[in-house]
This record gives structure tokens, C-alpha cells and sequence, in this order.
């Protein structure tokens, strides 16, 4: 029973409630009411040890542990770390991964608790409250249930608020600690000792000679005790067999570099991409295999016997973590030069080159292995200050030269592979050859005047730097010509996105965009390993990690990765959003209704803008951008308005206006300032009017409201013509009246409602003036049915043998038609026009 609430206690709690719930109600008497009627004859502590749901936190969180975890906490505080010694760190970092087992192993306790809190909870609400005094008295075995559970669930209150504290307490260890930790190696970081040169650094080192003698023989008694004890018995065969299945994995790799080409030359399209994915491919599995290897070799040694805490255990497991790295450094060198295969080189240099470098990427690898050697020696092994010092000096004159020699190398091989262009003379070659000659002398001459911790962790940090950096460019590189050649629209599997219905403009900035966030993803991890000192310890990379991708905040607003990430998505998706709802009310929700044109722009507008505004609101608040944090900005941007943003927020408070009152809309024919032109749209800080070229005028919007605007079109009047004509006295006027009110009726564009008219406008000495009157559809054909009904009435009257004259038309201001092009005469004005005056 217990192990069934250990393992899944959010399935097995309610069970064991719905049991006790039916022993309640029911006629069976279950354990707990049994133990309820015993109460009385057990004290507390023994009915909570019986085998129910009641003692199951007791079992989960013993008094024992608790008071275990309580003492490790305090033993973690209380004990002292001496600054600047070599001590101090291994202590350090012994207290903080007893911090870090504490605070795991408290956060589990509560995680564990917590679910019979609801569970307790929901039997005390089944049972409810005690009657009251005056209520009549409930059966003795509900007052004795709901006894029990009280105590039980007080119990488990302190148990639970016992884990919470230690959990607290031992996450505030763990981060104090690793504050001391950086300071521990930054003072160690620092410290100077005898300089190797001088004979006071042999003479300490002579003096601790027969304790670290004592102790390199202890470690050899102990890994010879081992292995004898394998190669006893039945254990001799699985040693054997061990060892030969380490040296075929080891092997492996030598006989996979031809495959591991061919399955990039069938996976690939040809280009770099190939070369790259067959890199990828080899140092991946060089890796894999050295690792496998190293893991087989340990099981042969130690015979799959328990051997952990053992000296050679943590010797092993420094080594071991180096040896997959190796594997990686020697696979990847071999693909990526490829000195018998030039077409496969994936670097720019020679056969020359090629070749002389493979002796290069062997030492690189050896000095991996010895730096995981060093990293026992300087944490675990016990040999005094003076003895870790002389074995980090061995790094230093080992990986200094390598350092140094390596671009000088290169640079004596002189050719190329595709031309005559010295290798490495880019600005980025002159720099690297310049940093590499800089820090190996520098490192140097710091081991040498006694700054010997300095000398090896930069060039410790450099080894893992390099393999960082080599590896997150090798996938960096991959992932983008990946993008380029396979995933565009143009490539194979983007011919088949594009033809499953995607756009190939959508698939091609989804991989433009999936490739830039996963540039970013890798810069995030170089810097987490690089932050982590190049230890390569996944525990602290994914902490790094998480703090720089979940975790970290600059001035209360948060800088990570997922938030940039929320921050791209949300616009995206926004948009996406947006225009799903554009074309949903203009093609669906409007053309059910009666709204015109205008108001349908003017919400669609509104609706538009109002998104945004709620999408940039919702980009601040993932940040962490909150209105007491923009108050400066607030006050600000009141300066800013007072003095150059005024014309700005004017048009802006104007265009919410016009979209909002719409006194003119899209389509209307206006006239401002002396131009005229149809409203093309209509945003929120300007007015776009096309004129009759076809060239289109930018207007403020806050012209609209301060100026005078005519707007022609403003409740869908008709347009209105007259034409003039005179005539001599002697006409028959009547004749006149009637050939123009025939002729009126046969000229298309004319409304029948009201019926055009002839009028006598005016009788002088000589002339007779009749005006022809009528109304047309629109506005807009006013001019080109006033032409055909000019054309008609000459034509008629001169058939009728009437002599006629066309009278030149008026505006307002009583200049003749047509010498203002621009402006709508006063005899062509449409009926129903409006013009707005504003002072």
C-alpha cells in the first residue's frame, strides 16, 4: 500500500478516499472507522502508523528525514571556506552539491505532500463542520472520523511547511554558494606562487613529496585491487570480452568516414551542404563510438561492480567526459580536412596543409584526455597545492605551443586548394594568428613568474571554447544551408510543402525565420558554456542555459529566449489574425448589410488599429513593460508633444475623427484647397486624394477639420446640368421649347425623374436666352452628358432651321466654365452638393 501512494499518490489518494467515504455511509465498518472506535485505547502516534491514508505523509516524510535533511542544511552553514586555496574550492564545491541533493530531495517531499492536502480537505468537506450545541448529535463514528482527520491533517500541515523551509533554506545555500564559488575561483584565479623558475617552488614541492607519494600510491593500490578483483573467477571473461568490444568501438570509426559520405551524397543535394552534413555525420559518430568505448572499457575493469565514491570511479568519470570530446575533435578534423579526398574539404587549405594539420587535431585530442586527468587532480586527488600547480604547469607547456603553432602551420603550407590566395589572410585570420600568438606567450610567461591557476584555466577554457565553437558552427552551418537548398520553396521538401497548399513566399520566411531563432539558440548556448568556465558539466550548461534563455532580468524587464521568442510570435500571429478578420467582415459579415463603402473602411480601420494597439500591449507586458515603467516615458513624450510631436498627435486626434464622424469617406469626390479629387483612404494620420492625372495627393488630416472641404458626393446626390443657348428675337420660342424638350428625352445619362426642362432665362435687344435643365445619376458624369446634350440641342435646332448660340456658362464667382478646370462650375454643380466651412 505504501508503495502505491510512493509512486503514483494523485491516483491512489482518491481511491483510498472514495473507500473511506463508503465505509462512512455505508454498512461495513472500514479500517479507518475501525481505528476511530479503538482511538480511545491508542495514543496519536500509533493509530497514525496504521496502514491508511493517514499515515501514508508519515511515511512519505518521516520525522527522520526531515530531521536528516535539517542537519545537512545546517552542517552546509556552519561549515567554514578558506578563500584562495585550492581546499576552498573542492570545499565549496562539495557543499554546494550537498546543498543541491537537499534542496532536490526537499522539493520532492513537498511535491509528494501537496496532493493529500487536497485530499484531506475533501473529506473534512464530505464530513462538514461539528454540529453546533443546540443540533442534534451526529453518529460517534463521524465525530471520531473527522477527529483523526484533523490530527492528520494538522500533521501533515507540519510536515509539509517542515519541507518548504528546508527547500527554501537549502536554495538559498545553493545560490550563496555559488556566489562564493565565483569568488573562490576568481581569488584562486589570482594567486600567485613561487615561480617555477626559482628553487623555492621545487623545495615546497620536495616537501610535499612523500605525502603526494603516499597518496599516488594509495590511488595505484586501489585501481590494482580492482582489476585483480575482475581478473578473478568468472569476472576474467567479461574483462576479456570487454576489452576486445572496446577496441572494436574504438576501430569503428576508422572503416565509417566512406559511409558516412555516401549517406550525405543520397541524403544531400551536392554543394557545401554535403560536405557539411558528412562532417556532421563522422564526428558524430567518432564521438558516439569513443564514448561507447571508454564505457565499455570501465564495465571490463570494474567487472559491473558498484565502484562509485572510489578514487578511480572519479578519476574515470573526469576522463570519461573528456574522451567523447576527443573522439569528436579527431572525427571532425579528419571529415573537414580530408587530405586524400580534396573534393570532400570542407576548409579552404591545400593537401599540404591538410595533411600537416592531422598531427595537430591528435595532440589537441591527447590534451583533452589530460586535462581530464588534471581536473581529478586539481578537485579529488588530495596531493598538496605545490604538487596540483606542477601538474597544471605540464598543461600549460603542453597546450601553449599548440596554440601557437597551429595558425603558423597553416601559414608554411602556403597553397590552396582552389587558387593562389594565401590562407588565412582575411582580417579574421590576421587577428586569429595575432590572439593565438598573444595568449600562448602570455600564458607562458604567467606560469613562469607564479601565476600558474591563471596560465591554465585560460588556456582549460580556450580547449573548450574551441570545441564549442567548432561544433555550434558545424550544426550552425548545416542548419542554415539546410534552409538554403533543401527546406526553401524552390528546394525538395519545399516543392512539397508548396504543393500541399502552402505559399512559397510563406514557406520561405518560415525558414528565413526558423534559421535566425536557432542562430540565436546556439549563440545562447556558447555563451551558457562559456559562462560555465568550459567544464562541460550539463547540470551547470543547462543551468546557464536556463537562466539566459527563461531567467534573466535587466531593469524589471526580462531578456530571454522564449520572450523574444513571444515577442516574434505575437505580431506574427497578430497579424495573421488580423487579416483572417479584414477579409471575414468585407467579404462575409458586410455584403449582409446595408453599410456603404465608407463605413465599412472606417470600422475596418478602427478595428485594425485597435488590434494593434492591444498587440503591442500584450509585446510590453511579456517583456515585463508595465504603465509605472513608461511613466518617464509618458512624461517625455508630453514634452516631446509640446514641442515637436504637436503636429503629429494633431493629425492623429484628426484621423480618429474622420473615422469616426466621417464626414468624408472612401470614394467621395472632394474639394480642398483648391483641389479636387476622390478619397482613396483614409488612415490615421493622413488622407490620400487621386486626382484626375492619376497622381495621388497626401493630405494632413487635420486639414480636413480646420479647413474648408467640399464634399461633393456626400449622401449619394445627382448630379445637375444646364445649358444655355441663345437665340435671335424673331425666334419662334415655342418651336424652340419644344425641339430642345424633345431632344432632351432622346440623350442617354439623363434621369426621366424629374423629367428634364427649357426655360426663357432671359429677353434682351437681340437675344432670346432659353436654358435646357437636367439631372443625371452621379455627379461624376456630369461633364461628359453635358457635352452629349450641348452636341444634341446644336444639332437639333439646326435641323429645325432654328438659329442658335451656346451662352458661355457661370460659376459663383461669374467666370466662364472652364477657365478654372480644376473647380466644379456653378451650372454643373450636382443637386443635394454640401460644402463644409470651418473657421
Amino acid at each position: 500500500m505504501r508503495a502505491v501512494f510512493h509512486l503514483v499518490p494523485g491516483i491512489a489518494g482518491p481511491l483510498v478516499f472514495l473507500a473511506c467515504f463508503t465505509g462512512l455511509t455505508g454498512g461495513v465498518a472500514p479500517i479507518s472507522a475501525r481505528a476511530a472506535d479503538e482511538a480511545p485505547a491508542m495514543t496519536s502516534a500509533s493509530a497514525d502508523q496504521q496502514d491508511t491514508l493517514f499515515a501514508v505523509p508519515n511515511t512519505i516524510a518521516s520525522d527522520a528525514t526531515l530531521n536528516e535533511l535539517e542537519q545537512t542544511i545546517q552542517d552546509v552553514f556552519r561549515t567554514r571556506v578558506v578563500s584562495g586555496t585550492s581546499e576552498g574550492a573542492m570545499t565549496v564545491a562539495d557543499l554546494t552539491r550537498r546543498a543541491t541533493a537537499a534542496e532536490t530531495r526537499a522539493s520532492s517531499l513537498v511535491a509528494k505532500l501537496e496532493p493529500y492536502q487536497n485530499i484531506f480537505k475533501t473529506m473534512l468537506d464530505v464530513l462538514g463542520p461539528a454540529p453546533a450545541k443546540d443540533a442534534p448529535p451526529e453518529p460517534a463514528t463521524l465525530t471520531a472520523q473527522r477527529s483523526r482527520l484533523l490530527r492528520a491533517k494538522q500533521d501533515l500541515d507540519t510536515r509539509l511547511t517542515r519541507a518548504r523551509l528546508y527547500a527554501l533554506q537549502a536554495h538559498q545555500l545553493v545560490q550563496v554558494l555559488g556566489q562564493r564559488n565565483d569568488a573562490v575561483q576568481q581569488a584562486m584565479l589570482l594567486q600567485r606562487f613561487p615561480s617555477p623558475a626559482a628553487p623555492a617552488f621545487w623545495s615546497n614541492l620536495s616537501t610535499e613529496a612523500a605525502s603526494n607519494l603516499a597518496r599516488v600510491r594509495e590511488f595505484a593500490g586501489e585501481t590494482a585491487g580492482t582489476i585483480a578483483g575482475t581478473a578473478r573467477g568468472s569476472a576474467l571473461m567479461t574483462l576479456l570480452i570487454c576489452l576486445a568490444g572496446a577496441g572494436i568501438l574504438f576501430t569503428a570509426p576508422f572503416f565509417l568516414l566512406t559511409q558516412a559520405r555516401r549517406a550525405a551524397a543520397r541524403l544531400l543535394p551536392d554543394g557545401r551542404v554535403r560536405r557539411i552534413g558528412a562532417v556532421v555525420i563522422y564526428s558524430a559518430c567518432c564521438a558516439a563510438f569513443s564514448g561507447g568505448s571508454a564505457l565499455v572499457l570501465w564495465l571490463g575493469i570494474t567487472g559491473a561492480s558498484d565502484v562509485d565514491g572510489s578514487s578511480l570511479a572519479r578519476l574515470a568519470g573526469f576522463v570519461g567526459a573528456q574522451i567523447p570530446l576527443a573522439g569528436f575533435i579527431l572525427g571532425a578534423a579528419t571529415a573537414m580536412l580530408a587530405p586524400r579526398k580534396p573534393d570532400w574539404r570542407l576548409v579552404p587549405l591545400g593537401n599540404a596543409a591538410a595533411r600537416a594539420l592531422g598531427p595537430y587535431a591528435l595532440w589537441f585530442a591527447l590534451l583533452l584526455i589530460l586535462r581530464g586527468v588534471l581536473r581529478y587532480i586539481d578537485t579529488e586527488s588530495g596531493l598538496g597545492p605545490f604538487g596540483v600547480q606542477t601538474s597544471d604547469l605540464v598543461f600549460v607547456f603542453a597546450a601553449a605551443p599548440l596554440l601557437f603553432m597551429t595558425p603558423k602551420q597553416i601559414m608554411r603550407s602556403g597553397e590552396t586548394g582552389q587558387d593562389d590566395t594565401p590562407p588565412l589572410q582575411s582580417t579574421i585570420g590576421r587577428i586569429a594568428r595575432i590572439l593565438a600568438f598573444v595568449i600562448s606567450v602570455f600564458c607562458v610567461i604567467a606560469s613562469l613568474i607564479g601565476y600558474i591557476p591563471l596560465g591554465y584555466t585560460m588556456l582549460s577554457w580556450i580547449c573548450s571554447m574551441v570545441i564549442t565553437v567548432l561544433g555550434l558552427s558545424l550544426v550552425f552551418l548545416l542548419v542554415n544551408d539546410l534552409a538554403s537548398t533543401v527546406f526553401i520553396s524552390s528546394g525538395p521538401l519545399g516543392c512539397h510543402l508548396v504543393r500541399l497548399g502552402l505559399s512559397p513566399r510563406l514557406v520561405d520566411q518560415s525558414v528565413t525565420v526558423f534559421s535566425g531563432l536557432f542562430s540565436i539558440l546556439l549563440l545562447f548556448v556558447g555563451i551558457a558554456v562559456a559562462q560555465s568556465g568550459g567544464d562541460f558539466d550539463f547540470s551547470v550548461i543547462s543551468g546557464n542555459i536556463g537562466k539566459v534563455v527563461f531567467g534573466q532580468s535587466i531593469g524589471g524587464i526580462t531578456l530571454s529566449f522564449d520572450v523574444i521568442l513571444k515577442c516574434i510570435a505575437i505580431p506574427v500571429i497578430g497579424y495573421y489574425l488580423i487579416r483572417l478578420t479584414r477579409n471575414w467582415l468585407s467579404g462575409r459579415l458586410f455584403p449582409t448589410t446595408n453599410l456603404d463603402l465608407g463605413s465599412q473602411t472606417s470600422i475596418i480601420t478602427i478595428f485594425t488599429y485597435a488590434a494593434w494597439i492591444v498587440i503591442g500591449l500584450t509585446v510590453m507586458s511579456t517583456i515585463g513593460i508595465t504603465v509605472s515603467s513608461m511613466t518617464w516615458v509618458v512624461s517625455a513624450l508630453s514634452v516631446g508633444i509640446g514641442f515637436g510631436l504637436q503636429s503629429i498627435v494633431q493629425n492623429f486626434v484628426s484621423g480618429i475623427i474622420l473615422l469616426a464622424e466621417r464626414p468624408v469617406t472612401i470614394g467621395d469626390l472632394v474639394q480642398i484647397n483648391g483641389t479636387t479629387g476622390d478619397i482613396r483612404r483614409i488612415s490615421v494620420r493622413s488622407t490620400d486624394i487621386g486626382l484626375s492625372d492619376g497622381s495621388t495627393m497626401i493630405v494632413p488630416n487635420s486639414q480636413f477639420i480646420t479647413s474648408a472641404v467640399r464634399n461633393v458626393t456626400l449622401g449619394h446626390p445627382a448630379g445637375a446640368l444646364s445649358v444655355s443657348i441663345g437665340m435671335p428675337v424673331g425666334t419662334d420660342l415655342t418651336k424652340a421649347v419644344s425641339v430642345m424638350s424633345e431632344t432632351l428625352g432622346t440623350v442617354s445619362g439623363l434621369l426621366k425623374d424629374p423629367a428634364p426642362g427649357v426655360t426663357v432665362a432671359s429677353i434682351t435687344l437681340d437675344t432670346v436666352t432659353l436654358t435646357a435643365s437636367a439631372k443625371t445619376s452621379s455627379p461624376r458624369n456630369v461633364d461628359s452628358v453635358a457635352n452629349a446634350v450641348r452636341f444634341a440641342l446644336w444639332s437639333a435646332l439646326q435641323d429645325a432651321g432654328i438659329v442658335a448660340s451656346v451662352e458661355p456658362e457661370k460659376n459663383t464667382q461669374g467666370t466662364a466654365t472652364g477657365a478654372q478646370p480644376d473647380k466644379i462650375s456653378q451650372t454643373d454643380a450636382p443637386a443635394g452638393s454640401t460644402k463644409k466651412t470651418e473657421s
